[in-house]
């Protein structure tokens, strides 16, 4: 089914909004708004996706850097191990049949909703030290960035946890600093899908509104506690990862 500029306007606003306000998350909507609602194929979809999210986070990195939530040195090391993983995942993205990759993500979708319903944030956390900690902020970039080149997900529910646990950043600050390793991760993962990246006239409403909704929900992340918004978007990714597995099963 192929929606017109209104469905395209507000699942972008919907992308860009929770990239915003979470400091990912919203990515996972891209997708499947581009696949179900604009009529997409997959690969196009995936690597489309990763374009917008890209620069959708960090135009949402903005807002946070002028609050001075972004440790941009953080994100830079964090996003080397994050880039060389975007580009592997792409890579076995674009060899991978649609229906596996599909199916995959809606796995994907079931496994963050639980963490984030299962997800209580501590009120203090102690960063790990030495050689345990530069262990920990590899592995978790790498995983981060082979899940956006492979499937076009920003990994921020990989990235938050890991800078607040590993690093010990605060919330706030971990979301700010998720935003930039999201915009790295997905540009480079983009670059490998090359000619599979669509731009046309159908995607200015998604485009247009996740580029709007981002930078304004980056400003509006500092008034609200973004624990309150994930068990709201935990169960909507329940609900469409029901409807991406039922889609899967009946084309099989």
């Amino acid at each position: 089914m192929v929606a017109g500029p209104i469905t395209g306007i507000l699942t972008g606003v919907a992308t860009g909004a929770l990239l915003g306000l979470l400091g990912g998350g919203g990515s996972i909507l891209a997708v499947p708004s581009l696949v179900y609602a604009l009529g997409m194929d997959t690969k196009s979809a995936i690597g489309t996706s990763l374009i917008i999210v890209g620069a959708a986070s960090l135009l949402a990195a903005l807002a946070h850097f002028k609050n001075k939530q972004v440790r941009l040195g953080t994100a830079f090391s964090f996003g080397a191990s994050g880039g060389v993983g975007s580009i592997l995942g792409a890579m076995a993205g674009r060899v991978m049949p649609d229906q596996i990759q599909l199916l995959l993500f809606a796995l994907l979708m079931i496994l963050i909703a639980v963490l984030m319903l299962r997800r209580r944030e501590a009120a203090s956390t102690t960063a790990r030290a030495g050689r345990s900690r530069i262990a920990a902020i590899i592995g978790a970039g790498a995983v981060a960035g082979v899940l956006t080149g492979l499937l076009g997900v920003g990994g921020g529910f990989v990235i938050v946890p890991a800078l607040t646990l590993v690093i010990g950043l605060p919330v706030k600050q971990a979301i700010g600093t998720s935003l930039v390793i999201i915009g790295i991760n997905s540009l480079v993962g983009a670059s490998a899908y090359g000619g599979y990246v669509r731009l046309d006239g159908n995607l200015i409403p998604f485009a247009a509104g996740a580029l709007v909704a981002a930078p304004a929900a980056g400003h509006l992340a500092q008034r609200i506690e973004p624990d309150r918004l994930r068990s709201g978007f935990a169960c909507l990714l329940l609900v469409l990862s029901v409807f991406m597995l039922a889609k899967q099963f009946l084309s099989f």
